[in-house]
């Protein structure tokens, strides 16, 4: 048991992800909840604890990712399968920490989901700061929201897609696509997007 995620909102995601050894603490017993995750981190979680894809692209050899990086293998898996991209300089800056709607339109791209509907009313329907959302992310983030993978605490309309993602988030994330219930429904934007009507208001007792 970590020490220091007793009262943490994403106590129930981070105990299941460190179960399944996706996200892993450290040796003082801590989990760090509230730090950032790094884009070689991000790729070893999808490497570890998310579905594959066969490879969508040939691997790429990039300038900042020698072969004997830690992450090395993770890096270019999550390359191939499309969910995460490096820069124009062919490079994939492993070391930066990535921010919440990076890691959503990466796991948006690597499991193949599609938006359905109107992105941009999506995105005015369930967030205050839907403005924020840059503009290659905004299809992403609707897909996102429409398959109820973004958990945004502690204000459910509030994305703040450019802020760094925390390893607790993360954590809700992967639990969240892979469909175990951890996380307050107050938490899911579009949730009420599939609860199904009452179809029998009106029959005969």
């Amino acid at each position: 048991m970590f020490t220091d995620i007793e009262n943490h909102w994403a106590k129930a995601s981070i105990l299941t992800i460190a179960e399944k050894n996706i996200l892993k603490g450290y040796p003082d017993r801590t989990f760090r909840p509230d730090a950032p995750v790094t884009r070689g981190e991000f790729a070893a979680i999808v490497y570890t604890g998310l579905p594959k894809n066969s490879s969508s692209r040939p691997a790429i050899q990039f300038t900042d990712v020698p072969a004997n990086h830690w992450a090395v293998n993770a890096i270019a898996s999550a390359y191939q399968t499309g969910y995460l991209s490096g820069y124009p300089n062919r490079t994939f800056k492993p070391n930066q920490a990535i921010p919440r709607v990076q890691a959503l339109t990466a796991l948006v791209s690597g499991l193949g989901y599609q938006v359905t509907g109107d992105a941009i009313a999506t995105l005015k329907k369930y967030y205050n700061d839907f403005g924020q959302i840059p503009s290659y992310a905004m299809n992403a983030i609707a897909a996102a929201t429409q398959k109820r993978i973004i958990v945004n605490y502690p204000d459910i309309q509030r994305l703040q897609p450019n802020i760094n993602a925390t390893r607790g988030e993360i954590a809700a994330f992967i639990c969240q696509v892979l469909e175990i219930s951890t996380v307050p429904y107050k938490y899911i934007p579009g949730l009420e997007l599939f609860v199904i009507p009452p179809q029998f208001d009106n029959a005969d007792p």
